[in-house]
């Protein structure tokens, strides 16, 4: 199988069920909806060491706020309700509790029920209290500026994270190039982020490492730095000289397979040699996505 002459593996994307939930930040400013959902979502590029993948997602058209004002929904991903639910109170709790003007809402209908709003109101120190806010029961906290309110319960879905293609370069320029327009393709696309800096990655890893207290590593069998004679199990194929990967973690296998095969259309062309993917023999997740059923 080919796209525009680049030879599609005949391998599946290996990628893992993983709970998420979606906020939706607001303000009376948008300066200030984004400052707060910027923050919220730092630095969770990788749930290898950051607890959670976050990032904003893209506004469909019919996008509205649930009291009007400017704001952005955010997109939470990790590996356990649990770790979840504690990058939730912590992100929400650090980050938007103190913006000034914000205010917080669950951004899903259907899912388990958690009480956000109920950790984040401890905050308040017994002068909480819970209301209806735009139609919503709502914990309000009284903050030094006024009050911050938090809807009460968040939703908790089943989302995919992982899902992934690699882009094989002949240069490093035009895989860069391809793995930008991908990164274009996708990033447009409502119920999903693409967690990593700039939505691209230039370090796949694999599972474990020679040192005992990490997790992960660097993909060493694909890294065109480092010689075949140091690396005997050396599988870059011939030609290459970057590998760049693309990863995706999305509200449903649909939209996660709708976005791979965007980005991998849109990837392939001049200097790509071949598209790939992860695959770690069912030690990431049970989810697979062949690349050339997409």
């Amino acid at each position: 199988m080919e796209i525009t002459g680049v030879p599609i593996e005949d391998i599946a994307a290996e990628a893992f069920e993983a709970p998420f939930a979606r906020l939706v930040v607001t303000g009376t400013s948008g300066k200030w909806a984004g400052e707060a959902s910027a923050g919220a979502v730092g630095c969770a590029t990788s749930i290898i060491d950051c607890g959670c993948e976050a990032g904003i997602e893209a506004r469909g058209d019919d996008f509205k706020t649930p009291d009007g004002r400017p704001g952005h929904e955010l997109l939470f991903f990790a590996r356990s309700r649990r770790k979840l639910e504690t990058e939730l109170i912590r992100r929400v709790g650090q980050v938007c509790l103190p913006a000034p003007t914000v205010m917080v809402f669950n951004g899903l209908e259907e899912g388990a029920d958690f009480e956000l709003g109920v950790k984040i109101g401890y905050f308040g120190n017994g002068f909480e209290r819970v209301e209806k806010r735009h139609g919503r029961d709502c914990v309000v906290v009284p903050i030094t500026a006024g009050e911050f309110v938090l809807e009460k319960n968040i939703k908790i879905g089943k989302g995919v994270g992982g899902a992934n293609f690699w882009i094989f370069s002949a240069s490093r320029k035009a895989g860069l190039k391809a793995a930008e327009r991908a990164v274009s393709a996708i990033r447009d696309m409502p119920g999903l982020i693409l967690p990593f800096a700039g939505g691209v990655v230039a370090s796949a890893s694999r599972l474990g490492s020679r040192y005992s207290f990490l997790t992960a590593s660097t993909q060493e069998d694909y890294c065109p730095t480092i010689d075949s004679r140091k690396n005997p199990t050396r599988k870059l194929p011939e030609g290459v000289d970057a590998v760049f990967e693309i990863i995706i973690d999305a509200v449903s296998i649909e939209v996660a397979r709708a976005a791979m095969k965007a980005g991998i259309t849109a990837a392939c062309g001049g200097g790509v040699v071949k598209i790939g993917a992860a695959d770690f023999g069912g030690k990431l997740g049970d989810i697979k996505i062949p690349l050339r059923s997409l």
